[in-house]
Parts: structure tokens; C-alpha cells; sequence
């Protein structure tokens, strides 16, 4: 029912509430399925490096979920789109021919890598705010998220080096395309780690409750 200030009030606002949860849980979990399949076809595929990947990614989408012993504790949505989709864009039959016949198809491809990367950081100061005594404020992980993403993008390359001498591939066909790379994963780095500084201001205090971010908003002596 209606209070006097006309705001819902009593089991009507509780059940909004938890049709609003289950309704972000299914939209999370749909995304997650699409990355266990593409890790799967990897996996298939005996795609090292995107095997690693996947597992990873994979493992920091279920921990909160186990640790807690509840499905509604997934990752939001959004998150979990951004973790998907350059698994889904490698995979994908229809990128092949985009990165053959368009110029920029491959910085695109770069930049959704460079922002599922950024994803993982930022998922990594969640769940060290969750399980250790670690603390860091918006401003510390907002520099950790880019610091993260340009190393392990830097990682990324000397693996996809190494597996080009070791299996004969060409995934780095030239010194420019790994620079190329690189500054990709330097500026979608930069982009998240602000972006995710003001998602998570933005963000309710119940969503950033359930999230383990409330410590996130400030560093407490």
C-alpha cells in the first residue's frame, strides 16, 4: 500500500525489490552461460591462452556464488557482458571475416579485450574488499584497475609470442601491431578504471552492499 508521502510501502515494495533481483541474477546468468560455452569450445580447441583466460574469468563469476551459498550473489550484468565478450569475439566465426576485410575490426577487438581485463581488476579489489583485510579507496583502485590491465596485457603478448615459436602461429605478425596493442590496453585501462570509479559511486547502497563496495567508498583508519 500507499504511505502519506505516496511512496510504496510493505510487501509491495519488498516484492519489486526481489523481482528487480531475480530479473539482474537471470540477466547475469544468461551472460555467464556464453562465457562457459566459449571456454568450453576453447577448451575444444586447445586454445591455451584463452583457456587461461575463461577459467579465470569463470572462477572470479562463481567464488561469491560459492563462497556464499547463495546464486543471487552473482556478478551484475553489465559486468558479466564486458568478461564475455572478447572470449565471444575470438570464437566467433563473423569476427574472422570482420578482422579480414575491416581495417579497425582488430583495435576493436583490442579495445573489448582491454576492457574485459579491466573487468577482472576491478573484480579483483571486490573480492579482496570481500575476503582479505585488504582496503583500498575509489581513487587506489581505480589507478590498480589500469595498472592491471597494461600488465597483463603485456603478459598476454609475451604468451601469444611464445606460442607463435613454440606452434609455428602468427598472432604477432608485426613490432607495430604489438605497440598497437599495447596503448589499446593502456587507454581502455584508463576508461574503465574511471568508469568504474563512477559506477561505483553511482551505484545504490544496496546493490554496492551486496557487492562488498561499501568499504570501497572511503578507506577507514
Amino acid at each position: 500500500m500507499n504511505g502519506r508521502d505516496g511512496r510504496v510501502s510493505g510487501p509491495r515494495r519488498l516484492s519489486s525489490m526481489s523481482r528487480q533481483r531475480v530479473i539482474e541474477a537471470q540477466l547475469s546468468w544468461i551472460s555467464c552461460t556464453v562465457l562457459f560455452f566459449s571456454t568450453v569450445y576453447v577448451l575444444l580447441k586447445f586454445d591455451v591462452l584463452w583457456i587461461v583466460f575463461g577459467i579465470v574469468a569463470l572462477s572470479l563469476y562463481v567464488l561469491p556464488i560459492v563462497t556464499f551459498r547463495n546464486p543471487f550473489k552473482a556478478l551484475p550484468w553489465e559486468m558479466t557482458i564486458l568478461l564475455s565478450s572478447p572470449i565471444l569475439l575470438h570464437v566467433s566465426e563473423g569476427s574472422r571475416l570482420m578482422s579480414e576485410h575491416v581495417a579497425w575490426w582488430d583495435d576493436v577487438t583490442s579495445l573489448a579485450f582491454a576492457f574485459s581485463l579491466s573487468t577482472i581488476g576491478f573484480l579483483l579489489t571486490i573480492e579482496l574488499h570481500m575476503y582479505t583485510a585488504v582496503r583500498m579507496n575509489r581513487t587506489f583502485s581505480s589507478f590498480f584497475v589500469m595498472m592491471f590491465t597494461l600488465s597483463m596485457s603485456g603478459f598476454w603478448l609475451l604468451g601469444e609470442y611464445i606460442g607463435d615459436e613454440v606452434f609455428g602461429t602468427s598472432n604477432l605478425q608485426t613490432n607495430d601491431a604489438v605497440m598497437v596493442q599495447l596503448l589499446w590496453a593502456l587507454i581502455g585501462g584508463l576508461l574503465m578504471g574511471l568508469l568504474y570509479a563512477a559506477y561505483t559511486r553511482a551505484m545504490p547502497d544496496q546493490r554496492r552492499r551486496t557487492l562488498g563496495l561499501l568499504l570501497m567508498w572511503e578507506v577507514q583508519r
